[in-house]
């Protein structure tokens, strides 16, 4: 199972998204690595986890017809699983968290404001929660908290490209010249 954040799920559901490098270089391709990771997981009956936190942040960008097709689909799609954080996630957060404080250091690092760094480890915890074995973000924090909980995590960039826009190999270098 893999779970997503606000950064690569705005791809399949919010039109115009595009993605971005944690570093801020836009990724060729972003929103077909996105539906090809969909398609890879259903054929393989998997799940893709959508937390709470990263759903509400979508839904912002959204008009409300546009929400309501989201939610239905949501709900009608075998790969697609939303997980709240619920109580376990909360113990999750919560036993983290204090372990930060104890080591002197809240935010582990992270030079977000603090309202972010919480709403940043929801997410983490409800993959941990529901036992995602990868988090798919491209937000820097997500990924620092990943990294720093042993939560493998990766950006859209690392996932592959459908077959189609793989050039052959003898155009492949002078694509990678072009960017």
């Amino acid at each position: 199972m893999i779970a997503v954040d606000s950064t690569a799920l705005s791809l399949l559901f919010v039109p115009n998204a595009s993605g971005n490098t944690k570093d801020g270089k836009r990724i060729k391709h972003a929103k077909d690595r996105m539906e090809y990771l969909v398609e890879r997981i259903s054929k393989e009956d998997g799940v893709i986890i959508i937390p709470t936190p990263s759903l509400s942040e979508i839904i912002v960008r959204l008009q409300p017809t546009q929400i309501d097709e989201l939610l239905k689909r949501l709900k009608t799609s075998p790969w697609f699983r939303v997980e709240p954080f619920d109580s376990v996630a909360a113990v999750e957060l919560g036993v983290r968290t204090a372990k930060a404080i104890a080591d002197g250091d809240k935010r582990e690092g992270l030079t977000a404001d603090y309202a972010k760094v919480k709403f940043d480890r929801q997410i983490v915890s409800i993959a941990i929660v529901a036992r995602a074995t990868q988090v798919v973000s491209d937000d820097g924090d997500v990924a620092a908290i990943c990294e720093r909980w042993g939560v493998p995590v990766s950006s859209v960039s690392d996932l592959p490209l459908p077959p189609e826009l793989i050039p052959p190999p003898l155009l492949a270098g002078i694509e990678e010249a072009d960017e």
